[in-house]
């Protein structure tokens, strides 16, 4: 006898190939593994995208999005099983319902990347310490004229709100010399040289075309700019609704689930059905839930404007570009989002393909069958018959009646469905024969 491990090890290899080789299966988990990357992506890096796109704690963001995420990714599964079943949906249908909830949701990511806010100003790193244009990244320096003799530490990441509604590294980087604690208990810093005076650069007057004029302009008047801890805040007011817009589409999104599952179980044969679940669960560890924090991580990065550097070594980004994160987080989801689109319409046209290919072989294996009408017709020698053959369409016990070829005479016919139709011919008169039938 055979041992079993020898047995299952011939028989694996077969079976994978098989179930891999079946272009439904490979599209539908395919296009389940693109959706399954965007969720993970969602889990992973909303609340921080929701911390520093709106300026608010991690907590509060982590709480945010357990609110929006949680709840419609539930709805939307059960709603999406309950489509399946009302309807009564098979696997063409169910392939198309998952299409066009992901066709739907691709347009609604259109909003997300228009709802946001815009970085905040940071002195030295996307606004110089001198007015001008914005910095690039190998001009940035947290060091300026107004600190350059403080001895500060940049690596001490205490962000404070200067007067002139810039955010600076902390307060010794701001050129701050005094500082006290307010009422509300928030620390105040005063006579900071950082805030006070910003520096103009204006084009040439005429008469010095060649020469550029630097301008002080004094922010106060006693020349006492001051700061306060913390981030200057942003106006932007769009929290609310990015968070709708975030429910709307995880919603969408969660309701193709069901489809996908129905369509991975109906495309292999019954008893591969528990192996072709488990090869698709592999496929999702193994292109979605491992490497997508690995490569969405890595893109986000990009976006940093401010990192830690601690002995030389760069540690996390105290700060992103808002503008540039939002843009780049939601594309790469976006392109995912597509590539799901295309496998699952992939799928839905090989099942479609694959149930035209079996009517037309059920065509070719039973053609059309006919039936015989028995046209009576009688003379003055002899009584003849004729016969008339036509597809069977009539079902079970309809009648159809046609005169007769002769005024007074008249025929009809039963017809009854099946590889072989009967015809029962019944004449107004009792000496009517009954003549050949042709099949």
């Amino acid at each position: 006898m055979v041992p079993f491990w020898e047995v299952l090890l011939q028989d694996l290899p077969r079976a994978a190939v098989r179930i891999l080789s079946n272009m439904t299966f490979l599209f539908v988990s395919l296009s389940y593994t693109a959706e399954s990357a965007i969720v993970t992506a969602f889990i992973t890096f909303i609340p921080k995208f929701i911390e520093s796109q709106f300026g608010i704690p991690a907590s509060t963001a982590s709480i945010y999005t357990g609110v929006i995420i949680v709840p419609s990714a539930g709805v939307g599964i059960v709603l999406g099983g309950y489509i399946i079943k009302k309807l009564k949906l098979g696997a063409r249908e169910s392939a198309k319902l998952a299409m066009i909830c992901s066709g739907v949701s691709l347009l609604c990511f259109s909003t997300l990347f228009i709802v946001g806010c815009e970085s905040i100003n940071l002195g030295g790193i996307n606004i110089p310490y001198t007015t001008g244009p914005s910095l690039t990244m190998p001009h940035r320096n947290l060091t300026g004229s107004c600190n350059v003799n403080c001895g500060c530490k940049i690596h001490e990441y205490e962000p404070v709100c200067g007067s002139d509604g810039i955010t600076y590294f902390n307060p010794c980087l701001a050129g701050c010399v005094n500082s006290g604690n307010l009422s509300t208990g928030i620390r105040n810093y005063t006579e900071c040289t950082c805030v006070q005076s910003r520096q103009v650069i204006t084009p040439p007057t005429v008469g010095q075309r060649s020469q550029l004029r630097v301008v002080i302009v004094k922010t106060y008047l006693n020349e006492n700019g001051y700061a306060v801890s913390g981030k200057c805040k942003r106006a932007c007011n769009t929290l609310i609704p990015f968070l709708i817009f975030l429910f709307i589409v995880t919603f969408i999104t969660a309701c193709a689930q069901p489809s996908a599952i129905i369509v991975t179980l109906r495309s292999v044969e019954d008893d591969e059905r528990p192996f072709a679940l488990g090869m698709q669960f592999v496929l999702l560890r193994t292109l979605a839930y491992i490497p997508t924090p690995i490569y969405f991580g890595a893109v986000i990065d990009t976006t940093c404007m401010l990192w830690q550097q601690e002995c030389g070594v760069q540690g996390s980004c105290w700060e992103y570009n808002v503008t540039s994160f939002r843009f780049v987080y939601f594309g790469l989801a976006a392109g995912l989002k597509f590539v799901g689109f295309i496998f699952i319409f992939l799928a839905w046209y090989s099942i479609k393909y694959k149930e035209e290919g079996q009517q037309r072989q059920r065509w070719r294996e039973f053609p059309l069958s006919t039936v015989s009408e028995m046209v009576g017709r009688t003379n003055h020698v002899s009584n003849s018959a004729r016969t008339r053959s036509c597809p069977a369409f009539s079902t079970r016990g309809e009648f159809h009646e046609e005169p007769g070829l002769q005024k007074g005479i008249q025929s009809t016919a039963q017809t009854y469905p099946g590889p072989f139709p009967e015809a029962i011919s019944s004449s107004a008169y009792s000496g009517l024969e009954e003549g050949p039938t042709a099949i």
